[in-house]
């Protein structure tokens, strides 16, 4: 499959400026009016994509609020699907995610299965990503909801071999998760491991509650930095112009 405009533009992105700074919004934890606000103010201050999704996502109006979301911002929003249901229009892409760290068949190929025919109705960039979930020293809703168990955080071999084997069936990113609330994130030997045996770009997320943690994990070689939970309760620009600050390393 080629790459699509989308996934062009994050890749020279990254080329220019190092590494990118996503941040996440779940239609779940806030209202219409709230997204829309988080969405405007991570792109007034220094994020370079929106991701859009979640575990769970019950909010028939996401195509509403995504179109509003478009309305007011120019960044790429991007699509972070927890199952097939949640393929709706209006996205730039979606991070087509096979959950290769766990056993679960169903979030291997059955909602892949679902989703596939729903994007290419829609006409809408796939790109595909290897998702792995990393331990985080509690239970995350990732791990609820998929019924699988995460990598274990002093494994970070496993976590490499999975992103070895995702990259020879043509898995162009990896998506390095800690989950949502982690209480740590992910070692940074799971993302060096990564960095050194494949050329897949290496997203992050998960209990990146600090610049100096993000530009840690850039160093490391992850190319895309995801925070979410952190803004559902800090709405501070300062901050959010940190952190684009620690992850541009190029600037």
């Amino acid at each position: 499959m080629k790459i699509g405009k989308t996934e062009s533009a994050l890749n020279a992105e990254i080329e220019r400026r190092g590494a990118l700074f996503a941040v996440l919004l779940d239609p779940d934890a806030s209202d219409d009016s709230a997204l829309l606000k988080a969405g405007t103010l991570a792109a007034e201050n220094g994020a370079d994509v929106l991701l859009v999704g979640g575990s769970f996502m019950g909010n028939f109006k996401l195509p509403a609020q995504v179109a509003a979301l478009k309305a007011e911002v120019k960044l790429p929003i991007i699509l972070f699907p927890g199952g097939a249901s949640q393929v709706v229009p209006g996205f730039d892409a979606i991070l087509f995610m096979t959950l290769v760290s766990g056993r679960n068949p169903n979030y291997l190929i059955d909602e892949q299965t679902r989703g596939g025919v729903l994007v290419r109705a829609l006409h809408m960039e796939a790109i595909p990503t290897a998702y792995q979930l990393i331990n985080s020293g509690k239970r995350t809703a990732v791990e609820f909801i998929s019924g699988t168990m995460p990598v274990p955080a002093d494994k970070p071999k496993l976590s490499m071999v999975h992103s070895v084997a995702a990259e020879l069936m043509g898995m162009r990113y990896v998506y390095l998760e800690a989950g949502s609330g982690a209480e740590t994130p992910v070692p940074v030997e799971h993302i060096a491991y990564t960095r050194k045996a494949t050329e897949l770009t290496i997203i992050t997320g998960g209990g990146i509650r600090e610049p100096e943690t993000a530009a840690i994990r850039v160093a490391a070689g992850a190319q895309i930095i995801v925070t979410g939970t952190l803004w559902e309760k800090v709405k501070d620009p300062a901050l959010l112009k940190e952190f684009a600050a620690a992850i541009h390393i190029k600037g």
